[in-house]
């Protein structure tokens, strides 16, 4: 096992691994990045997440000069290297070094700067989370949109500072209109009688990709699923919540605000959620995701679709 560092294209130690002072990405924030996770050594719903990231770059009028072939063929070979038994992910891209410690784009002459990071992966799905409802706000859209997945996390940063502060172990943020938005790094779903919720996108919340492979699937099992506001009040009155991200895939929340919830213990609903959602990425990434990957490598195209019918 190591952790691997592929820098636009060269792989080595990930402690080795340097870029320059001048690169907009350490000065400025101005950077996009995705993470991904392997199942059975595939990594996990790439195509989506390769989606989002040229979307990111979009929002960001970053122009990419790598294609998909190019990118994933980079991060199968840090894999090979590395040779964990299953890897952590992380794509990170920078507007490049500056000619001068200036944010005018006349000073960005490029070209992008492509980092992958390979670690093995240590997270484990399904560990219990403690929340706290914290008063900071989610960026706001004038800002910075937050579906662009860029550089700049300060605020989820201090969110999760803050909560750590008050003994959780994750944040639950908010939006200046008082409605719940996302935790520092996941999303969140609420169980309340028979529906499940989630914040909707126009909250002010990243579209997470396990969220919408959630959404995809629990329609699938007719699930009745919603993407609803949600006040702290709701959260508070819900009979079950968790968080989904990537590393995470389905995470009970067991403590809110410093007190138990659910008990203390996972709630039964988001247990089997867990497992449904486990069988699915297993299932997903012999089916689907490496043989995409495999014709994407051999010069063929993608094939499209999937249970959640794109971001969600």
């Amino acid at each position: 096992m190591a952790n691997l560092c592929n820098l636009d294209g060269v792989t080595l130690p990930e402690e080795q691994a340097r870029i320059p002072v001048l690169d907009r990405g350490f000065l400025f924030g101005d950077s996009i990045y995705e993470v991904l996770r392997t199942h059975a050594g595939v990594p996990f719903a790439w195509p989506e997440h390769l989606l989002r990231l040229r979307s990111s770059a979009s929002g960001l009028g970053l122009v990419l000069d790598l294609d998909d072939r190019a990118l994933m063929a980079r991060v199968q070979a840090t894999l090979a290297a590395a040779d964990n038994e299953e890897s952590y992910v992380r794509i990170i891209v920078t507007r490049g070094t500056g000619s001068a410690p200036n944010i005018d784009f006349a000073h960005a002459p490029g070209p992008p700067r492509w980092v992958i990071l390979v670690r093995a992966l240590t997270a484990s799905p399904g560990q219990p989370v403690r929340l706290a409802i914290i008063d900071r706000l989610r960026t706001d859209r004038r800002a910075l949109d937050p579906a662009l997945k860029s550089g700049n996390y300060l605020n989820n940063v201090m969110g999760l500072a803050e909560a750590k502060a008050a003994g959780a172990t994750d944040c639950l943020m908010v939006n200046g209109n008082g409605q719940v938005t996302e935790a520092s790094t996941s999303n969140l779903f609420a169980f309340r009688g028979d529906r499940l919720l989630t914040p909707p996108l126009h909250a002010g919340i990243l579209a997470g990709i396990t969220r919408g492979l959630l959404l995809g699937l629990c329609r699938q099992q007719r699930i009745d699923v919603q993407e609803t506001d949600l006040t702290a009040a709701d959260v508070r009155a819900a009979d079950e919540l968790f968080l989904s991200s990537t590393l995470r895939d389905v995470a009970p929340v067991t403590h809110l605000d410093g007190r138990p919830f659910h008990a203390g213990e996972p709630g039964p609903r988001t247990v089997q959620l867990l497992a449904d959602f486990t069988a699915f990425a297993r299932t997903a990434s012999r089916g689907r995701y490496a043989p995409e990957l495999a014709r994407l490598l051999a010069g063929g195209g993608v094939a499209g679709g999937g249970v959640a019918g794109g971001r969600g």
